[in-house]
């Protein structure tokens, strides 16, 4: 399978893009502390049947990383150009982490552009607040670490083992990570531009975005018709199972499945079964390419494999 990079320009942004295959597009989005690269089991298998289109987000791999623009509507808006540079009028997209957190904004926002989303261990935009939320919280502490002026970006700057620590905590990838695959997402961190990139990205959320979204209910009036499918971990050590909750009004059609013995980075953890549910998912022809689906009964539902 040839993979070809290349950057493109959005509103000034310099953007690496990785592409294989082709067909219809399919975009994979990455989360925190990774880049495109965490998609290398799922680029050969999807190239078969989709365009992938693989980008690294403002300020992680090699993609520029400017002193602003990480607010989470921003990067969304980044993802939007990105997709018209290209010239894409629709798309799936298959995300993780803050890539899902964006997809859900773009969904919300530009209903129709993405035609199925497939995320990986990210809530949705509508957590609800319950005593389980308190213990939930506290998992978000590395964020604080990292949101720190200075300290922040030090930190990931000259501890590639704080990087490591979090990806594999909880002990939760059956075989163990190697050194090459810890140090293809620490290394990025060692440009102070970049370090300071996720500083930013983290403090706009726990000062503004967390209060906006979670406390004033930001997106409380909107929903979304994007066909989802989510799949967690249940043993994520950075977001709790806890947060899964909220949802329901807000999506025309969502599937839930909570993944025991699995945590969060479970792309990386069980490569084979993200292949599989995302592949049955986006060639289910009960869901046509480019069509925005229209308003039928919502549903929502949950299950879990064992």
């Amino acid at each position: 399978m040839v993979v070809t990079h290349r950057f493109i320009r959005i509103d000034g942004l310099k953007v690496h893009v990785a592409e294989a295959g082709a067909g219809e597009p399919l975009v994979m989005l990455h989360g925190w502390p990774q880049n495109w690269w965490m998609w290398r089991n799922q680029i050969p298998h999807f190239a078969r049947h989709f365009r992938v289109i693989v980008p690294d987000l403002r300020g992680f791999g090699w993609t520029d990383a400017p002193g602003s623009g990480y607010m989470k509507e921003n990067l969304a808006r980044d993802l939007v150009s990105f997709a018209g540079t290209l010239g894409l009028t629709h798309f799936r997209l298959l995300s993780h982490d803050w890539g899902g957190w964006i997809g859900y904004i773009v969904c919300v926002k530009h209903p129709g552009l993405i035609t199925q989303h497939y995320a990986a261990n990210i809530p949705p935009l509508w957590p609800k607040f319950s005593l389980q939320s308190i213990p939930a919280m506290m998992r978000l502490g590395f964020m604080a670490r990292v949101a720190l002026p200075y300290f922040g970006p030090r930190l990931l700057m000259k501890n590639a083992e704080f990087v490591h620590g979090l990806l594999t905590r909880g002990d939760t990838r059956k075989g163990g990570w190697t050194d090459f695959e810890l140090n293809v997402f620490s290394d990025q961190f060692r440009e102070r531009e970049r370090a300071r990139a996720s500083a930013r990205l983290f403090r706009s959320f726990l000062f503004v975005e967390s209060v906006s979204v979670g406390l004033l209910r930001k997106y409380g009036g909107t929903w979304i018709k994007t066909p989802t499918r989510l799949v967690f971990g249940a043993s994520d050590q950075a977001l709790s199972p806890a947060w899964l909750r909220g949802y329901e009004s807000h999506f025309n059609d969502i599937l839930i499945e909570v993944v025991p013995r699995a945590g969060h980075f479970i792309v990386d953890e069980r490569p084979e079964l993200i292949n599989e549910r995302a592949m049955k998912f986006f060639r289910d022809p009960r869901f046509r390419y480019g069509e925005e689906s229209s308003e039928p009964e919502r549903q929502s539902g949950r299950r879990n494999v064992f």
